[in-house]
């Protein structure tokens, strides 16, 4: 049977149908825009302002805002959510419709480590949310009071062989509470060789560290690199793979005789789980523009954070690889907080 002709009629429904997609297709790519522009962006921080985290999502929220990716181009606001180690951020955000509108900016160990600390940290991050970025890297800085006596990290460890050294960190399952059990066993210390005190956040563990009240402590430069210039504090080491431009006399522990030790955090933009793919690029590549900026630059470093960028899957095999080392020193040494 012949088929039958297709007349004028029928060769403009054919052309209408498939405009039709193609302007359905433009509409979706084209639906963050819109709705940045109806309600604004948000991302929330998962920590206080004044916290070098608080800086990146600012950084990252301005960068939005004059459009630095045109598809992102709308106000973007930073909802600070501080509090356990991340967890009220990330219940929040988990929660929240996976339009591009609402993104978490946290320290990686609210997803490697919080698991295995927390019998229910509110969210399940395989579950609820999606890695984003990578939006910058940190090293912590090994400082000491001088009025310990402690002046390598040779004395460090023979001072944890007479009795137990008291160490400061911004709280249970902090970063500066990991790397410094990491230390302990690269060291070959026993677990009752340091001594944790936990304090509520960064700047009041190193007030404390200050004052004399511990020893030591594995800590987040940011200003503590003007007490070791004006010599309340003394650095001793930092634990990433290089040199700090901010402690450029403090050695990497690996130059100390501890190959390989490296300890660094991120801090990773997450989005609620079924983010659109085009969208979580977005995101992404405005992270990657940022971290490029010479001007952010410059704050990154005065904040002792490295301008490292990476896409979703570099977020994901960051969070796997840490989850694997936190969980194990979590297990080892019986770290738990409920």
């Amino acid at each position: 049977m012949r088929k039958p002709a297709v007349g004028r009629s029928g060769g403009e429904t054919v052309r209408t149908m498939i405009i039709t997609r193609r302007a359905a297709g433009l509409m979706a790519l084209g639906a963050l825009p819109a709705l940045a522009q109806g309600e604004a962006m948000r991302i929330v921080a998962a920590f206080p302002p004044g916290a070098a985290l608080d800086g990146v999502a600012r950084l990252l929220a301005d960068g939005a805002s004059r459009g630095t990716v045109e598809r992102l181009r709308g106000t973007a606001v930073v909802d600070n959510r501080p509090g356990a180690n991340g967890n009220i951020a990330a219940a929040q955000v988990a929660r929240a419709p996976a339009d591009g509108r609402t993104l978490l900016l946290a320290i990686d160990t609210t997803f490697s480590l919080n698991p295995h600390l927390y019998a229910n940290p509110g969210f399940d991050f395989a579950r609820d949310l999606g890695p984003v970025a990578i939006a910058g890297t940190f090293p912590l800085a090994l400082l000491v009071n001088p009025a310990s006596g402690i002046t390598d990290l040779a004395g460090l460890a023979a001072a944890a062989r007479a009795r137990p050294l008291l160490y400061a960190s911004g709280g249970n399952g902090s970063p500066g509470h990991l790397a410094m059990e990491a230390l302990r066993a690269s060291l070959g210390l026993p677990p009752a060789a340091f001594e944790h005190v936990p304090f509520r956040g960064n700047a009041e563990a190193l007030t404390a560290l200050i004052a004399g009240q511990v020893g030591v402590g594995f800590l987040a430069v940011g200003g503590g690199a003007d007490f070791v210039r004006d010599g309340r504090l003394r650095g001793l080491a930092v634990s990433g793979t290089r040199r700090m431009a901010m402690l450029p006399e403090a050695p990497t522990v690996a130059e100390l005789g501890q190959p390989g030790f490296d300890v660094r955090f991120a801090f990773v933009l997450v989005a609620p789980r079924g983010l659109p793919a085009e969208v979580r690029r977005d995101w992404a590549g405005l992270v990657a523009a940022v971290m490029a900026q010479p001007a952010a630059r410059e704050r990154l470093e005065g904040w002792g954070v490295d301008p490292e960028a990476g896409g979703p899957a570099e977020a994901a095999a960051w969070i796997a690889a840490a989850g694997e080392r936190w969980g194990r020193i979590a297990r080892d040494t019986g770290m738990r907080v409920g």
